[in-house]
């Protein structure tokens, strides 16, 4: 009886045990990345965004209300001046107009990277932002480790149809994850005090189907470019896709693999760890305007 009794025992405590890992794992180590960086994703995102900013400029101005509901002055109080009538003001000949891209239309153009449009958000994956995703496999189960910034800055240029330039900065101070945990332990890993930016600079020209983007399709586009990141320089192959999303706004969505060690990045240690790829994927959304 007492055997039986212990036995009951021992297997009571290891379905507890089971139910506090289960528990563990759901709470604090569940995969709950966000998807990898898409165009359909991004498009449905903008449109979203361009929304919820045209609702804003709908709404009157609280001013604007208080002063058609206030009656006319009257009395010592009232203006009785006649306005000059404002004098024509000339139009310019010729120019871009609003929302089109300057020089020979989008053929010979620069375009800026808009750290403004949206609210960066992890989640929701809105606005411009870059960052990586790495397979870990931990001491309960495998999970993705995703880091993300909207601190993304930068230049594109195009001349005669071919991309000949592009300039990409981003702020690896601010890097947010899908586990706050690992915030730190990233910016420790790329040393983020110490180089607190990566750069991307175009190494090639790169030829542009421009009929395809001015017609509003998405083209795909191959670039290699030097990749900076914790000071440590590497030629890297983006894949990217790019579209015209309405005048004046372009959508570019990019990935690459690379391998930590030809950056000195240092795989964060710890006892749950059992082992991190030893390469990822960086990726990035850019949003776009003429400059």
């Amino acid at each position: 009886m007492k055997k039986r009794g212990r036995r009951g025992l021992t297997i009571g405590a290891l379905v507890l045990l089971a139910v506090l890992v289960a528990a563990l794992w759901l709470l604090f180590f569940r995969d709950d990345a966000p998807e990898a960086v898409s165009t359909e994703a991004a498009l449905e995102q903008i449109q979203e965004d361009l929304a919820a900013a045209d609702e804003t400029r709908k709404d009157p101005a609280a001013d604007d209300e208080a002063q058609d509901a206030a009656p006319p002055p009257s009395g010592d109080d009232a203006d009785t001046s006649v306005e000059a009538e404002p004098e024509p003001v000339d139009e310019p000949d010729g120019g871009p107009e609003a929302g089109q891209t300057p020089g020979d239309g989008l053929a010979n153009s620069v375009w800026t990277v808009d750290d403004e449009f949206g609210d960066f958000d992890f989640e929701t994956a809105s606005g411009s932002f870059a960052g990586f995703r790495v397979d870990e496999e931990l001491t309960i189960g495998d999970v993705t480790a995703v880091g993300r910034t909207g601190g993304v800055t930068g230049s594109l240029a195009i001349e005669d149809g071919t991309l000949v330039s592009a300039d990409i900065t981003v702020d690896m101070t601010t890097i947010e994850s899908n586990d706050r945990r690992r915030e730190n332990v990233i910016r420790d890993a790329v040393a983020a005090d110490d180089f607190p930016t990566a750069t991307f600079v175009l190494a090639e020209p790169v030829p542009l189907d421009i009929e395809a983007l001015e017609s509003g399709a998405t083209i795909p586009v191959e670039v290699v470019g030097d990749l900076t990141v914790k000071g440590a320089a590497n030629q890297v192959a983006f894949s990217l896709q790019a579209t015209i999303v309405e005048p004046g706004i372009g959508l570019i969505i990019g990935s690459a693999e690379i391998f930590w060690a030809d950056f000195g990045v240092d795989l964060p240690q710890a006892p749950i760890i059992l082992s991190i790829d030893e390469s990822g994927v960086l990726e990035f959304q850019l949003i776009v305007r003429p400059s």
